[in-house]
Parts: structure tokens; C-alpha cells; sequence
């Protein structure tokens, strides 16, 4: 076998250059993932997550966390930033007398690492998902830490159910101006030159995000922008976003998850090419 064909083999990304557009500190994994199948991986954060502008809210609802038969967490960051709140209060305890949901297995890990084990991680890894495994909700009292900028789905099925819910924003999404491995203007040149085979989004809020932060450096239509390169989402929500924002979504994770957003890249291009 040749030298290149062993390269090709291992390295199945080998000549691609792909953006990443998480949180800085949450691109690593995906970033590195990339790498090591060969990719030119671009880091070009455009979201951060920052505290609420207040932890009142919060606060109130975890010294009344007895009042609850349920606590869903949509993501790692609600995990993150519900956490500390909770140890504040002294309630880590109370937790465990009430059931728990996990969006996806990210979530449930950040939870079971924290001691907590998930009572539901819906087979479907969205709101939609957890509405269908939950079934019956009447009656019962939900808790949604949650970020500011949040689909209304889940609480709205909720309460279609007839459940009390309560929503608390426990984190928000900004958009990032700086960070990364490229500013915005070098990354419209690159796309104008076709230098950017493919570009990735985990979240609605990215793709809003990296069309304000285009936005900001040229008058072109994102759509034009993007025309050379190609778009891969994490699940369905994402994808939809980003076709109202009239991009052509060549690609969608099977399973809302990293991994299987990587395994998703290595398909297109393995029938690609």
C-alpha cells in the first residue's frame, strides 16, 4: 500500500479546512477530533456563555426545589451554571428526591459526574423528544433552568399537557467578537476564495451568531458567502435555523451529538469522493 493511500486511510479529512463556530471553551473536543482525522480545523468562536444578569430568579426557584416533581436540563451549560447555585444554597441533596431529565447523553454525563442520575434521556435528543418519552404530564410541577435565547417547545408542550412549569434563565448566549484563529474579516476572504470546504454548527445561536458577526464586516448575503462551502448541523432545530437563514444545509448529525456530527462529516465525504 502507497504512502498516500495509508495517509487517506488514516487521516480521512486530510486537505480540508473546516470552521468551528462553538464557545472557545467548548470547541476543543470537536476541534481536535478534526485534527486528528486531518482536517485544517479554523476556530472561529461566535457565541459565549455568560452568567444571567441576575441569580435571583435562580436562586429563588433552588430554595424551592421541594416544590418540584421534575428538573429538565437542555445542556451541558444549564448543568454548569444550575450547579454552583445549588451548592450555595446547600441544596446538592435535594436534587436527588426529585426526578431528573438529560436532553442527551453530554447533559446526562455532566449530571451522573455530579452524582446525579438522570431519570429520562429521551431517545430523541430535543424538545420534542422529551414531550414524547415523559407521556403523561398532568399535574406534575416542572423546573427548567434554561438558557435566556431558548426554543418555547418544551414548555409549551408542557403545559399543552396540563404541567405547571417554571422557567429560569441560569445562563445566556452573546455573541463572541473576538477569539479563535481568525478574525471576521480574514474569514469572509477565505470563503470569497473557496478556501473553506465546510463549515459546522452545533446550535441555533451559532448560526444567528455567525451571521451577525459576517454581517458586521460585509454587505454580501450570507448565502452568497457560504456558496462555496458546505454546511453541516448537529440535528434538525440547527438545520432549520440556518435554512431560514436561506443557507443549503448539505448535512445533519443522525444523533444530536458531537461525535456523531464527526461521524456525519466522514460519510458526506467517504460518498463525495
Amino acid at each position: 500500500m502507497s504512502q498516500s493511500a495509508v495517509t487517506t486511510e488514516n487521516k480521512p479529512l486530510l486537505g480540508k479546512t473546516i470552521v468551528v463556530t462553538r464557545a472557545q471553551r467548548q470547541a476543543g473536543s470537536l476541534i481536535n477530533r478534526l485534527e486528528g482525522l486531518g482536517a485544517n480545523a479554523l476556530e472561529f468562536p461566535v457565541i459565549q456563555i455568560v452568567p444571567p444578569e441576575s441569580f435571583e430568579p435562580l436562586d429563588d426557584a433552588i430554595n424551592r426545589l421541594d416544590s418540584f416533581d421534575w428538573v429538565i436540563f437542555t445542556s451541558v451549560n444549564g448543568v454548569e451554571y444550575f450547579w454552583p447555585r445549588l451548592e450555595v444554597a446547600g441544596k446538592t441533596a435535594a436534587l436527588g428526591n426529585l426526578k431528573v431529565c438529560a436532553i442527551g447523553p453530554a447533559t446526562a454525563a455532566a449530571l451522573t459526574n455530579r452524582g446525579v442520575t438522570p431519570a429520562l434521556v429521551p431517545q430523541k435528543f430535543v424538545a420534542e423528544g422529551i414531550l414524547a418519552d415523559l407521556g403523561n404530564v398532568a399535574g406534575q410541577r416542572f423546573l427548567l433552568p434554561r438558557a435566556e435565547l431558548a426554543r418555547e417547545a418544551l414548555l409549551e408542550g408542557l403545559e399543552a399537557g396540563g404541567a405547571s412549569v417554571e422557567q429560569i434563565i441560569a445562563y445566556r448566549t452573546v455573541v463572541a467578537e473576538t477569539g479563535g484563529n481568525l478574525d471576521a474579516a480574514e474569514l469572509v476572504r477565505l470563503l470569497e476564495a473557496g478556501r473553506v470546504d465546510l463549515i459546522t454548527f452545533t446550535s441555533s445561536s451559532t448560526v444567528r451568531f455567525f451571521a451577525a458577526r459576517l454581517a458586521a464586516v460585509t454587505a454580501q448575503p450570507l448565502p452568497d458567502l457560504l456558496a462555496k462551502s458546505i454546511v453541516a448541523c448537529i440535528g434538525p432545530v440547527t438545520a432549520g435555523t440556518a435554512r431560514e437563514l436561506g443557507l443549503t444545509v448539505a448535512l445533519e448529525a443522525p444523533e444530536y451529538t458531537i461525535e456523531h456530527l464527526v461521524k456525519a462529516i466522514l460519510v458526506y465525504y467517504e460518498f463525495k469522493e
